[in-house]
């Protein structure tokens, strides 16, 4: 009987042979049971009974390693090592386990240690499996079922820049991936890391500008991502082709006619220079609504004592700290036929009110509208180096791959009542605004004003540094996941 070869390995050319060697003593104890496909030569290759070597000049590039080695692979699964790489010897067990069970899932990946120097750092893949966008971390050994490779013809070779990314959505659009929740590799640290630079800005996230480092892509590797990922929504039936169509009735200009709404929790400092920017606006006709969430701190009583000198104001105090519920409370309270969200450590700029109901009476066809924005630090001083955030690839089927749409985010209040406002059981800490956002672009258009009309202030305490990664992508996937069943439905009832 045939031995069975759970993996194979490609081991792609190294800068140096104490690299490749490293990968090599860590896969000797499973030498019996992996391929190893080499693209040089190496002596310690003899003691691995399945090595081949792939013959003329190294591959360069994932499609081509992959598309070179795919007539030669003999494993169920099939990996990329990265230079430096560790295996565990555990993993073609695991695999084969993976295989046995006939799930058929095409694409594998999991846990992994960074190695720097003696240190050893446990870091956690992406703990969200049915992520469909091109940033989270899926770990340094990316593993494919050798079927699905050969069943979509290889690795597109025409991907100059994200073929890897193209390759996952490919081999998930049917079943998500699997995550292995145990470390399966080990990998050196990568140099020149940017993380303390990151974290003294408080953009939690990886790259040069943490969690905004999406924003400042090649403009051809931005543009081939998105590509990738409409191809993908048109594979699951969820792109959606033609303009939404839905119209709203006149404006009825009573007044006030927009409400500024406002939660807060722990914001004594920061809120009344929030307040102040809306207050010293050109646009004078609206009501701020602040929604005090359980605060531990004197922002209630901050609250209470600038709505004692501005009628215009008022405060509503509820028990406990959750964003959606902030927000629905203060939309049932508001009078205006415009609700403008502020967070209440940011500000508005002298005429974002003024533009923002302008915009929205012309334009009938829009749930809201949405403006650029500038981020500042905790003293107001504004981060030259981000310049404007324009989220100009924000359209109706890119938004479900990217983050957000900008800031501000100005509502007709008779939208978010129409899409039963923000969902308060699924996203009540985090991805509610999000979430309404997709709904809102399936019917109605999402209006883009081309002026920076919000100031983001980023500050150690900012929500978005303090909440839990895992719980971020896990709702904003399920947003996705969500509006991509919508939108299949959609598509189906246009047919």
């Amino acid at each position: 009987m045939d031995l069975k070869i759970p993996l194979t390995l490609i081991l792609p050319h190294a800068a140096d042979d104490s690299s490749l060697n490293r990968t090599l003593e860590s896969l000797l104890p499973t030498a019996q049971v992996v391929q190893l496909i080499a693209t040089t030569p190496n002596q310690k290759l003899s003691s691995f009974p399945r090595a081949v070597t792939i013959p003329g000049e190294p591959p360069q590039g994932l499609a081509e390693l992959i598309n070179r080695a795919l007539p030669t692979v003999e494993g169920e699964f099939l990996a990329v090592a990265a230079p430096g790489l560790e295996i565990s010897p555990e993993l073609p067990k695991w695999l084969q386990e993976l295989a046995d069970d006939h799930s058929y899932r095409n694409y594998v990946y999991g846990d992994y240690h960074e190695l720097d120097g003696a240190n050893r750092r446990s870091v956690e893949a992406n703990p969200c499996p049915e992520d469909i966008t091109e940033r989270e971390d899926w770990g340094p050994l990316e593993i494919y079922r050798t079927q699905g490779l050969r069943d979509l013809g290889g690795v597109d070779s025409t991907r100059r820049f994200r073929a890897d990314y193209d390759l996952r959505l490919k081999l998930t659009d049917h079943h998500p991936a699997i995550h292995i929740r145990k470390t399966l590799c080990s990998v050196p640290k990568p140099q020149n890391q940017s993380e303390a630079a990151s974290a003294a800005l408080f953009f939690p996230g990886r790259g040069k500008f943490g969690g905004f480092s999406y924003l400042f892509l090649d403009p051809n590797e931005e543009r081939e991502i998105e590509e990738i990922f409409l191809a993908a929504l048109q594979r699951r039936g969820a792109f959606l082709a033609g303009p939404p169509g839905g119209v709203f009735p006149a404006p009825l200009f009573t007044s006030p006619r927009v409400s500024v709404v406002m939660p807060v929790h722990n914001r004594a400092s920061f809120l009344p220079l929030s307040v102040g920017s809306v207050q010293h606006g050109t646009f004078q006709d609206f009501e701020i609504i602040i929604v005090d969430n359980a605060s531990t701190d004197d922002t209630l009583a901050v609250a209470r004592d600038l709505a004692l000198r501005d009628p215009r104001l008022s405060v509503l105090s509820l028990p406990d700290n959750v964003i959606a519920k902030a927000l629905n409370a203060g939309i049932r309270a508001a009078r205006g036929e415009y609700i403008a969200q502020l967070d209440s450590d940011d500000e508005y700029v002298p005429q974002t009110l003024t533009v923002m109901v302008r915009h929205l009476d012309e334009h009938p066809e829009e749930a809201l509208a949405i403006s650029y924005y500038e981020l500042m630090d905790p003293e107001g001083i504004t981060l030259a180096e981000f310049g404007v955030i324009k989220h100009l690839e924000y359209n109706r089927n890119n938004i479900l791959r990217v983050d957000g749409a900008g800031a501000l985010r100005c509502w007709r209040r008779a939208a978010i009542m129409e899409l039963g406002g923000f969902n308060e059981d699924d996203f009540g800490h985090y991805g509610e605004d999000y979430d309404l956002v997709l709904k809102a672009g399936e019917i109605y258009e999402v209006g883009r004003v081309h002026e920076v009309l919000y100031r983001y202030r980023r500050h150690p305490g900012n929500s978005d540094a303090l909440r839990a990664h895992s719980l971020k992508i896990n709702n904003k996937t399920l947003a996705r996941q969500r509006a991509i069943g919508r939108r299949q439905e959609i598509n189906q009832r246009e047919e």
